[in-house]
């Protein structure tokens, strides 16, 4: 028989796991590159940001597309991680 706070804690335990982020890999070629940027660019115009964080994620957005098209997916993958920090997603 489980107590309360056993059950509580278990509850806790697994939706703290479920919300780590996965580690996931950079975009496999630059198309998928391209397709992240373009899904964060919608993201970010779809947020009511203040003006400054939207000339930061503008930028951001402007440096990853350059990364896809550069084909520096490690980079990019970096980059859209930010992306994803400052939209607070």
């Amino acid at each position: 028989m489980t107590t309360p706070t056993k059950t509580a804690f278990a509850v806790a335990a697994v939706l703290a796991v479920s919300f780590l982020p996965a580690a996931a890999a950079p975009p496999a070629d630059q198309d998928a590159c391209n397709k992240t940027a373009f899904e964060l660019a919608e993201l970010a115009a779809s947020k009511k940001l203040a003006e400054a964080d939207a000339v930061k994620v503008d930028e951001l957005v402007s440096k990853l597309e350059g990364q896809c098209a550069d084909g520096k997916l490690t980079d990019a993958d970096a980059t859209a991680k930010e992306i994803e920090a400052a939209l607070g997603k």
